[in-house]
């Protein structure tokens, strides 16, 4: 038909011109003839344009049929206009469709990538449990072949203990169209159980039904190893091995919610005078003291008992089955003998001491922190009977605790409020009866106003460390009124109980010289009372400050001398000034020869050390005459002078004449060289 379109037009074209020549005039021959030969360009033509946009619209079906796409700029010239956006849009859907198939090959070549190479494992499950599909990291974990996986139910693999919990887990997250996070142990070929972690996704039909799981698992065995290793150092006490505090409380817990059925006894127990251990041989020998301490304890444990550490020196052991009292008090008693075998630490034999108190414990309603608390009470108990020794609670302890802390709570509004007072009471030369020294009592004022003596605070100031804030205080104030009586022109000189605490304070002696500093006193005008327990609980170390305090000048006062445990040759060391005889050895010194009790011999034994000797607890005449025929120096008690007010006490050293001095040691021994029966 297209090869025919040229001739025709030609055709047509000599037809018109045969049929104007034979009807036309001569005169219209010319016109006839260029209409004819118009007649077929115009065919030729449009046949020529028809043939350009028809191998054009087969170009571009072309190109679209062999998806070569965008068209060549010239092919969409080529075009009927009419076909031009409908093969336009084409192209762009087209090319739009191969750039989401190019990212979606890509994404899924990158999937494969990472499912091929990932350590975690991919399942695809149904509705029913079947394995559909899983990744290759499936052989690593379980050591199975995806082909043997799939096709299987995931959850036979799965430890039957756990498979309860697991099947209500899926249940809820199914209901609650929400994902899930599962650890379990699953089955290995080889038969061992390996821990998975799995994070489940649920996809649902139309009926709103799951229609399968995709899960993610990932081999958590390493995890849980460093997991379980924090666990076991948070819970155990690293230096001896033991479980520390935290432990204790489960397990204590443990007996508790048994202990109706199989009551239980605890036993809190330290180590008396280990600080004194700690500070003179060391922290590393301190460490191994309390390492031969738990192994020894440790040894005695049977199965089922349990032992911790509660931190520093204290040791908690629970015992079941044990026959009530009785049965607890043995178990004490092997404890404190097994603890007490004596320990070469350092190059120092030990002979270790324990307190331990005893709680028996048959009501699961008890609270731990209540029975770690009586216990704490009964071990205190033990410590005040002198040590080594095991207390069973009882109520009074609760009584007693109570009593300290409603004192310690008064103490503090006291230091608080300014409700402290200090007394004085005078001391007395032997011959003259006149005052020469005076003693600071501090006095305590209630909330009723009454005046409490420190014997109903001291001991709980010292175990609170109030003791500090409150032997500070009493410094100053002792201080304050030898300033004020100096200034009035009366010569004084007061002395100042020096507590344990206060004494084996490493700061101590910087504290005594800023209350110095502050008040412009002379240290020769205080004396500083020592108790001999103070010195014995840490020789070395009391020393030491003794020697520091009386470089500064302070007088040293040795207090209750007798009733401890120190020896001559110990006191000749120490750089003590006066020796106070305790009040016990006073009674009844009646009818007193010198020499012949053993008051006359601790008298000879500090005259023989050139000390000035005080006696206290003088109440009569006759205990007066008897210590001033004995060569007691000085004498204090209420047959001379009771404790009184600041106020009373500069009346009566300005009624008294001058004040002799104390003479120091040092004095003593330039003026009649160096004597000593010993």
């Amino acid at each position: 038909m297209r090869k025919l379109l040229p001739i025709t037009a030609v055709a047509i074209a000599a037809s018109t011109a045969n049929l104007v020549f034979a009807a036309a005039r001569p005169s219209v021959l010319p016109w006839a003839a260029g209409l004819a030969l118009a007649t077929a360009a115009a065919v030729w033509f449009h046949w020529r344009s028809q043939r350009r946009e028809q191998r054009a619209l087969e170009q571009a079906l072309g190109h679209l049929a062999e998806f070569r796409l965008p068209l060549p700029e010239a092919a969409h010239e080529q075009l009927p206009p009419l076909l031009r956006p409908l093969v336009g849009g084409y192209e762009r859907a087209f090319v739009e469709m191969q750039r989401r198939q190019a990212a979606l090959d890509e994404r899924v070549g990158r999937y494969a990538f990472m499912e091929m190479h990932s350590d975690d494992m991919v399942m695809q499950v149904d509705a029913r449990g079947f394995v559909k599909y899983v990744s290759p990291a499936v052989h690593a974990h379980l050591g199975y072949t995806p082909d043997e996986i799939c096709g299987t139910r995931i959850l036979d693999l799965l430890h039957p203990d756990e498979l309860p919990a697991w099947v209500e887990s899926l249940k809820a997250s199914a209901r609650a169209h929400s994902g899930a996070l599962l650890e379990g142990h699953w089955r290995r070929k080889d038969g061992r159980y390996l821990a998975l972690e799995m994070s489940l996704r649920h996809a649902y039909g139309l009926n709103g039904a799951v229609a399968e799981t995709i899960a993610m698992a990932r081999n958590v065995e390493a995890r849980n190893e460093m997991r379980d290793k924090l666990t076991r150092a948070a819970l155990t006490d690293h230096l001896t091995g033991l479980p520390n505090r935290a432990a204790l409380v489960a397990t204590l817990q443990r007996f508790r919610a048994a202990s109706h059925e199989r009551p239980f006894v605890l036993f809190l127990f330290d180590l008396d005078r280990f600080k004194q251990v700690n500070d003179s041989l060391g922290h590393t020998a301190g460490d191994d003291y309390l390492i031969e301490t738990a192994n020894r304890v440790r040894s005695i444990l049977r199965p089922g008992d349990s032992l911790a550490r509660m931190g520093g020196d204290e040791f908690v052991a629970l015992f079941e089955g044990i026959d009530g009292e009785s049965g607890a008090r043995s178990i004490a008693a092997r404890i404190i003998d097994t603890v007490s075998q004596p320990y070469l630490c350092h190059g120092a034999l030990l002979h270790p001491k324990t307190s331990i108190g005893i709680v028996l414990c048959d009501d699961p309603e008890l609270p731990s922190d209540e029975l770690i608390s009586r216990a704490d009470r009964a071990m205190y108990a033990a410590k005040r009977q002198g040590g080594n020794l095991a207390i069973v609670y009882d109520a009074s302890h609760s009584d007693s605790a109570r009593h300290d802390f409603d004192v310690e709570q008064a103490l503090t509004l006291a230091l608080q409020r300014n409700r402290l007072v200090l007394h004085f009471q005078p001391i007395v030369d032997a011959k003259t009866k006149q005052p020469v020294l005076a003693e600071a009592l501090v006095r305590m004022r209630a909330e009723d106003g009454t005046l409490l003596g420190p014997g109903h605070f001291i001991e709980v100031a010292e175990k609170t460390g109030q003791i500090f804030q409150l032997g500070q205080w009493v410094l100053e104030q002792a201080c304050w009124q030898v300033r004020r009586l100096e200034e009035a022109g009366i010569p004084c000189s007061i002395s100042v109980n020096v507590s344990p605490r206060q004494l084996m304070h490493v700061n101590y002696v910087q504290s005594v010289e800023t209350v110095l500093e502050e008040t412009g006193v002379s240290p020769s005008a205080i004396v500083l009372e020592v108790t001999e327990s103070a010195v014995m609980e840490d020789v070395e170390k009391a020393k030491s400050t003794l020697n520091h305090l009386r470089s500064l000048g302070f007088r040293l006062a040795l207090d209750d001398f007798g009733t401890g445990y120190s020896s001559i040759s110990m006191l000749k060391t120490l750089p003590f000034d006066i020796l106070k005889i305790d009040r016990a050895f006073v009674r009844d010194t009646e009818g007193l020869t010198i020499g012949a009790t053993t008051l006359g011999a601790i008298i000879d034994i500090g005259k023989s050390l050139k000390l000035t000797i005080i006696a206290e607890g003088i109440e009569t005449a006759e205990q007066s005459f008897g210590l001033e025929r004995l060569g007691c120096d000085l004498l204090q008690g209420f047959r001379f002078h009771r404790p009184m007010e600041a106020d009373a006490h500069a009346r009566v050293m300005r009624d008294a004449r001058t004040p002799l001095p104390l003479r120091t040691r040092n004095a003593v021994l330039e003026e009649v060289g160096s004597l000593s029966l010993f």
